[in-house]
This record gives structure tokens, sequence and C-alpha cells, in this order.
């Protein structure tokens, strides 16, 4: 769509300004009769014209918003006239983003005082991505004599589900009985890669693994469902809640060969002649559990505040995998390649039960001194009992039994001091001391290689200031000493601080700025971690009918260290290397030059200089720019309601993956109208 093909839309809509049509008015709507209700709703309903030049998948990947008729909002509020006797006091039926917007919302209450309350909603996510994996890279393959380089190819286009319905009883003023469900599903086509290897492999299958990874179409289905009843009683200070029920998560995927022959997606690869004749994959797990939330809050003593819970699952079921391919590899005899087939497969069984424990108290010490603590005990184990299989080529089969469990226990122990010395002052000093015991068991001997014990100390200061109403602080400082890192690239210490300030000079002008100063470090693996980000605001209010706004952010985010492989061919020790700078401008108006007429303008500007950088390799993935700008025009008429005129442009830019870059620009026509 060009500019002419948007001035007459803009024209035609001009001309049907006076159609009472959906808007929502300036006036106050008088409710409606409906049985025996009083009710009253807004809607705002319109259609969306896009354009997009460009990469396609990018925008999609990066905004998903597409042309169609949309129901923007939906609102429908009611209660129960005076002395009429109904089954509710009050309903209200709420939606958003109907029509094809990527996070649709829909609610429903109903409620009747002092007998029952009811909530069911429902929202789906869309999640789409899809980069340019044919596009050019700055990374040259000498071996091959090609110049493409290696892209990601992880693609997907997926829609999760959310659905939950919770009914409340009021049994008393002091009970109250409750049942609630709730279901998520996640479903669509995702496309991955996966190397071909296989159980009791020979070792120089590893190199060609890690250098081979292919293409697969790799669809996924899942659902989890949860069933509960409960109880929850007050008597006095005191309140108990407890929750029973059932609770099943089934995990189904699969992965296939999008071609055959197929070759590697590393451009080094393609002309070693190593195709993927045939690929299939299948991932079944299926984990049900009884479920039992118990938790309290009560005051034993004037100043003193007891808190605790204990919850109990225990997941259980089976896990299946299958996989089978065939193509042409490696041999025993360096640089000998022959066709292969591989075969494998497993069964499980799951155990997973989990145990978690909290106690905690607040005694008031004083009227301006408090002291907090907290433990937390959690005891998660993890058991697969099953059994193995694999046939390489048809002669070399290999089968066994499988008994792997892992404990995990976690201590936590969170002490904390609350001071107001004067009103305007909060001092809150606290310590967190942590013990985790990860411990892995592999036929009755434990792996010492992935068990290992880490104690960890996180002091912490925090504190708040209003020395008037003008200007409030607050923030905190804190530390982090892990006593041994579990992987390469978690900090051993890290120290940092947050802050947030507030200054209102006067009454329609505001000033904030937040600042988050972060470093950690592993001297053994040279990782290193430093994160530096600022934003600052301000907004003015001229008056009722002009508001302007103002912001940036900078943030620096730093990283590396070392990466080892477990197999493959030197070098197994990668040096990664990641440093980004991102700044975000944004400002907007929003004005009223007449009592009906009004304007709203807002945008932003992002840049990010990052390059990341592994085994001295050229960057990938560079500096960006994204630029986002929205004016809004709406005209107010009276009992017709207000008609809207939304206009988008933006324009994504990557400079070293060029082919990436899109432009798109968007125009909604709405009408709204409250009844």
């Amino acid at each position: 769509m060009n500019r002419n093909s948007y001035l007459l839309i803009l024209l035609a809509s001009l001309l049907v300004l006076p159609f009472p049509l959906f808007a929502q008015g300036t006036y106050e709507a008088p409710p409606i009769s409906f049985g025996n209700f009083n009710t009253q709703g807004s809607a705002s309903m319109g259609y969306r014209f896009t354009d997009v030049s460009g990469y396609r998948p990018m925008y999609m990947s990066m905004m998903n918003l597409r042309s169609g008729p949309r129901l923007m909002d939906f609102s429908l509020l009611g209660s129960a006239k005076e002395g009429a006797n109904t089954f509710a006091d009050n309903y209200s039926l709420t939606a958003s983003g109907l029509g094809g917007d990527p996070f649709p919302t829909a609610q429903v209450t109903v409620s009747k005082h002092k007998l029952f309350d009811f909530r069911a909603s429902w929202r789906q996510a869309y999640y789409f991505w899809n980069q340019n994996d044919t596009a050019i890279l700055p990374i040259t393959t000498v071996a091959a004599g090609l110049s493409k380089g290696l892209t990601d190819n992880h693609n997907w286009d997926t829609v999760r589900k959310f659905g939950s319905a919770d009914l409340t009883l009021h049994a008393t003023d002091h009970l109250r009985l409750n049942v609630d469900y709730y279901r998520t599903t996640e479903s669509g086509t995702t496309f991955t890669t996966a190397s071909p290897d296989f159980l009791t492999s020979p070792s120089y299958w590893g190199s060609y693994a890690r250098a081979n990874p292919f293409y697969l179409f790799a669809p996924i289905n899942d659902e989890t469902n949860r069933l509960t009843g409960g109880v929850d009683y007050t008597y006095h200070s005191w309140s108990l809640h407890y929750v029973a029920g059932y609770q099943a998560t089934s995990v189904n995927q699969t992965l296939n060969n999008i071609s055959s022959a197929q070759l590697s997606i590393d451009p080094a690869k393609t002309s070693t002649l190593e195709p993927l004749s045939s690929f299939t994959w299948s991932n079944f797990r299926h984990l049900s559990t009884p479920v039992s939330e118990f938790s309290f809050l009560g005051k034993p003593l004037k100043r003193l505040e007891w808190r605790g819970s204990y919850f109990f699952y225990r997941y259980r079921g089976p896990a299946s995998f299958d996989q089978s391919f065939s193509g042409t590899g490696p041999t025993a005899t360096s640089g000998v390649l022959a066709p292969f087939s591989v075969s494998q497969s497993g069964r499980d069984t799951l155990t997973e039960p989990d145990h978690i424990l909290s106690q905690g108290f607040t005694y008031d010490v004083t009227d301006w001194w408090s002291l907090s603590a907290d433990y937390r005990y959690s005891h998660l184990t993890s058991t697969g009992i099953g059994s193995f299989s694999s046939l390489f080529n048809g002669t070399t089969p290999a089968a066994g039994a499988t008994n792997i469990e892992w404990h995990n226990n976690l201590s936590d122990v969170n002490v904390q001091m609350d001071f107001t010395p004067i009103g305007t002052l909060i001092l809150r000093p606290g310590v967190r001391f942590t013990r985790l015991n990860v411990e892995a068991i592999d036929g009755g001997t434990i792996d010492a290689n992935v068990t290992r014990t880490i104690n960890t100390v996180r002091p912490e200061l925090s504190f708040g200031y209003d020395p008037s109403k003008k200007f409030s602080f607050r923030g905190d400082i804190h530390s982090l000493n892990d006593g041994s890192p579990y992987t390469a690239m978690n900090p051993h210490t890290e120290a940092g601080g947050h802050g947030v300030v507030q200054f209102r000079p006067f009454a329609r002008l505001s000033i904030d700025n937040d600042l988050n100063v972060s470093n950690g470090k592993f001297l053994t693996t040279r990782f290193e971690n430093h994160v530096r980000a600022n934003t600052t605001t301000a907004s003015y209010a001229l008056n009722e009918r002009f508001s302007i706004f103002a912001g940036f952010t900078y943030e620096s985010l730093f990283a590396q260290g070392y990466v080892l492989y477990i197999r493959g061919t030197a070098p197994l020790n990668d040096f990664l290397h990641d440093q980004e700078i991102n700044r975000v401008w944004q400002g907007g108006i929003d004005a009223k030059p007449t009592r009906r007429l009004g304007v709203r303008f807002s945008g932003n500007f992002d840049s990010s200089s990052g390059v990341g950088r592994i085994s001295g390799e050229p960057p990938a993935y560079g500096p960006v720019r994204w630029p986002l700008a929205t004016g809004t025009l709406y005209y107010n008429f009276p009992q017709i309601g207000r008609l809207s005129l939304d206009l988008q442009r933006t324009y994504y830019v990557q400079q070293i993956v060029t082919g990436n870059n899109f432009a798109a620009n968007l125009l909604t026509i709405r009408w709204s109208r409250d009844f």
C-alpha cells in the first residue's frame, strides 16, 4: 500500500463520519435495562491495513500485527436493580484483541454477595520467529570456498492457550470453599536443528556429529490440566488455606528431515558430500501428580506474625524415545565415507516426588523496628528407570538399562530487619543464606562430575527516603558470593545496586530516573558479566488539553568466558565475547485543540551497537536500528461516539545481516461507543 492509498482511505473515512457506527462517545450513556440488571458497556471495533516491504517474517517476529477486522476492546458490566431478587449481584464480560492480534483475551465474572464468586478467563499468545537463514554473513569458510556463514536455523510459529475457571462459595463469614480448573496448551510448527548422534557411538563419530547439524521439521503438541478443590478458613487473626487436586502434563514432539538427500546447515561441510537420507525422531512424556498445598498466617502474639506452608507433588509417568536416521558418514578409516544406518529407542518410567516446606515470622520489636526471618526447604527427587537399545549398520547392537536419580536439596534462610527511625526514612538490611546440594546417582553410583554442594551468601541493604512531596529516593545495594558455581558461565562473586529517584518540582512536572548496576565474575573460567542501565523519563501536563513526555535509556552489557565442548576436534575450549550498548529515545504528546478533536503522537528509536564473537570469528550479528512511531487523530461525536485513525510507521535495520531488514506502514480505523 503506497502513500496515495493511505490518503484515499483517510478521505473515505472522513465521508462516513456522520454515520452512527460503533464509537465511544463523550457523554455518559444511561444504563440499559436488561432483565433485573442495569447494564453498561463500551466497544471499540475497527480495521487494520498493513503494508510491509523487505523480509516479512522478521516483521512478524517483531510485531505480528496483520491486516483485517478487529475487536480492539469490549466491556459489559451489569449490576442488579435495587430490591430485585436475582441469582447474582454483579456480572462482567471483557475482551480485547479479538480477530487475529497476537495476544487476545476474554474474561467473565459473576458474583453474589456473601454467596459465591465465579471467574473464567481465556487468553492466547502467538509466538513467531523466523530470521533469514539464507542471509550472507561475513564469515569466510576457506576450506569450502564459501562466504555464506552459519545462521541458527531455529524457527517457530506456535500458539499458547490459557484457560481457567474459579468458583468460590461463601459457606459462612469465616469459611470459603474453592473449586479451580486450569488448562494450558501449546501447539504449532517449529523448525530446529539436530546432529545424528547415538548411544555407544564410536569415537570417530564425535567430530561428525558436532560438525553436521541438520534442519528438521518439529511440530509440537503439549498440554497441562489442573483441577483442585480447597478450603479457606479465617478465625480472628488466623487464616488457613488448603488445596488438594490432580494435575497432568503431556508433551509430544516429532522431528523429521525436510528433504532427501539433505545437507548439513554448516556451509563448511556441504562440499564433503555427507548427505542425510532420512531422519525420524519422536519424544513422548506424560506426567501426573496429586496436588497438596497447605499454608497459614496468624498472630499468636500481638507483636508476632507466624506464617508457613507445605506443598507436596509426586509426578509420575511414562516417557518414550524412538529415533532412526541414515545417510553417508565417516568410517574408522580417516577420510573414507560410507553409507550408514542407525536406529535407537528408549522406554522410561519417571518419578519425581517434591516436598517444599517454609516457615517464617515477623516480630515488631518497637513501633519503628521489626525483625523477619524465613526458612524454606525443598527436596526434589527425579528418578528414571528404563531401558535403551541402539543398532549401528545392523551389525553392532547395543542395549542396556538405566537407573538414574537426581537429588536436589535446597535450604534457604532469609533474615532482614526494618527500621523506620523517622517517618520519611526506611532502612531494610538483610542477608540470605542458600545451600544447594545436587547429587546424581547412575546405577547406584554417585556421579562425581555433576554432584556438587553450593553455598551462597547474599547480603543486601534496601532503603527508601521521602524528604518531601517533591523528592523521593529508594533502592538497594547487594552482593553475592557463590562458593562453587555449577557452570562455567555462573558468577563466583557479584555486586550491584539499584536506585530510583523521583523529582516533582511542581504538580505538572515529573522527572524519574532508574539506575541499575551489576558486576559478576568467575576467575577460574575468566567469566565476566557487567551491566549498566539507566533510564530517565520526564512528563509535563500544561493543562487538561496538552501533555508531553520524553525519555532516554542507556544500557551497557558485557560478558565473556570459556565454553568447553565435550566431543569433537579442537578447539574444544572456545572463548566467547559479547558486548552491547543499547540506547532508546522515546517521546510523545497528547493534545486536544478543541473539545471534541484530539491528537496523540508517540514514538521511540531503539539503537543497539552490540557485537558478539566466538573463537576469533568475525561477528555475525551487530548494530541494529529500530524506530517505531504512532500517530492518532480522533474526533468525538455527540451520542455517536469516537472515530480514531491510527497511523504507524516502523523500519528495522541490521547492519551485518541485511537480509532481515524490513519497513512497515500500518493504518487502523476505529470506532468506539459507550452504551
